[in-house]
């Protein structure tokens, strides 16, 4: 894998190019490719030729100037529409990140700085936007931590930058905040909560979730910090906002590569064009190993207290940490008359014989037995749900519905669901 700098031959992409030889040298590059594409409104071939030959020996002096014992610069001048070039050469060269610098004075070439969102919007591989080196040099020296902000959300571009995140800690300290922007009608919802309001913050939200980024992040969390924000607007400026209020260097954001006036909205565009820091933007076809693996820390499983049902229990601590929690739940109508203290004990009794792991038993009370379990599930921030699925089918599956299927559909969680034989 090797480091792309595209480059207009402006200051600012001079100093891309050293983020991009400091990487290098971090990561253990031999090589980092340095690429020009050529404007193609230079004119007629009679006047093209004199410009490509000067870019020729800009590159050639740059390369020469940049040149590092560690690590040498090859580069490329290539020719055509600057954002779909340079994208498809670095699938050609099987590249893991492009670098670019966010400004540009050029006037005559390439202006990168005003294609970063077309580029960003068709690479498969990780942009890095560079608005000042300075941070990313004095981290590759050693000489203080790289201060990040990862834009949280459910996609799994996020989990993507996550990875990523992952492998730069291995490269030197980092200071590394996870932020999360919540509207509290949909949290509330989420959690099964009651909504205080849609102008303040609700502290009992912002705990959860900022306890959810981080147990969703795992890994060592040492320098690692989770906020969760009530938004009001637009998401990109609430994540700019709070990427001034932290102080960091630069922000990571994964991208749905939206184009044309869905880019108008996109929050990885809001946040290239606006932030003042610079922004690492990662797609969801990037090639990134995955470094950390989930913790199965707590899981939930769902029991109507039927033979059947019960069986998915054992499958819950099968999945779990041996100093895990499993949270048994056994969902029952709001105007039912039940013996809560009766079922609790029944449920407190299904626990495997020799397990570890910590049964909790609830009784949760609601009229969508699969929407219950969901909000149950997140309120209590588990890794995992099992279920076991009845099997009904035909008309009595159109009448009655699937409790696992909804579930299916109501939770962001993983779960496993135990068929009938």
């Amino acid at each position: 894998m090797s480091i792309i700098c595209g480059t207009d031959l402006s200051a600012a992409s001079s100093g891309a190019l050293d983020v991009a030889l400091a990487l290098a040298e971090l990561r253990g590059h031999d090589e980092v490719i340095l690429v020009h594409v050529a404007d193609p409104d230079l004119g007629a071939p009679a006047s093209r030729e004199p410009a490509l030959e000067h870019a020729r020996q800009e590159l050639a002096a740059l390369a020469s100037s940049k040149a590092r014992p560690a690590v040498k610069i090859r580069w490329e001048l290539i020719y055509g529409p600057p954002d779909e070039t340079l994208a498809s050469f670095a699938d050609t060269e099987s590249s893991d990140l492009i670098v670019i610098a966010a400004r540009s004075t050029s006037s005559t070439l390439l202006r990168l700085g005003t294609t970063a969102s077309q580029l960003i919007a068709r690479a498969q591989v990780p942009v890095l936007v560079v608005r000042n080196p300075e941070p990313w040099l004095a981290f590759a020296r050693k000489e203080r931590p790289l201060r990040l902000l990862l834009g949280v959300d459910d996609s799994a571009t996020c989990d993507l930058s996550m990875q990523l995140l992952h492998h730069l800690r291995t490269l030197g300290p980092i200071e590394l905040v996870l932020g999360a922007i919540y509207y509290p009608d949909d949290a509330a919802e989420h959690y099964g909560l009651h909504a205080k309001g849609m102008v303040d913050s609700d502290p009992e939200i912002e705990q959860l979730l900022q306890r959810d980024l981080l147990r969703r992040f795992g890994g060592d969390l040492t320098g690692v910090c989770a906020h969760a924000r009530r938004g009001l607007g637009r998401i990109g400026d609430h994540v700019v906002e709070l990427a001034r209020e932290e102080n960091v260097d630069a922000i990571v954001v994964g991208t749905g590569q939206k184009t044309g006036l869905g880019r108008l909205g996109s929050v990885s565009s809001i946040i290239v064009n606006d932030a003042p820091q610079s922004v690492i933007c990662v797609p969801p076809q990037a090639r990134i190993p995955t470094r950390s693996v989930p913790l199965l820390r707590a899981a939930l499983v769902a029991t109507d207290l039927s033979g059947f049902s019960n069986r998915a229990v054992p499958y819950a601590f099968a999945l779990t940490e041996p100093d895990a929690e499993v949270h048994v739940v056994h969902t029952v109508k709001e105007d039912a008359e039940v013996d809560t203290a009766e079922i609790t004990q029944l449920l407190a009794s299904l626990a495997p014989t020799g397990a570890k792991q910590k049964l909790i038993p609830h009784v949760v009370v609601g009229d969508d037995a699969a929407k219950a379990i969901a909000q149950t599930a997140a309120r209590l921030g588990v890794d995992v749900i099992c279920i076991a699925s009845h099997g009904r089918a035909g008309i009595t599956r159109a009448i009655v519905g699937s409790v696992a299927d909804r579930l299916l559909r109501a939770t962001r969680l993983p779960v496993l669901v135990l068929r009938p034989a």
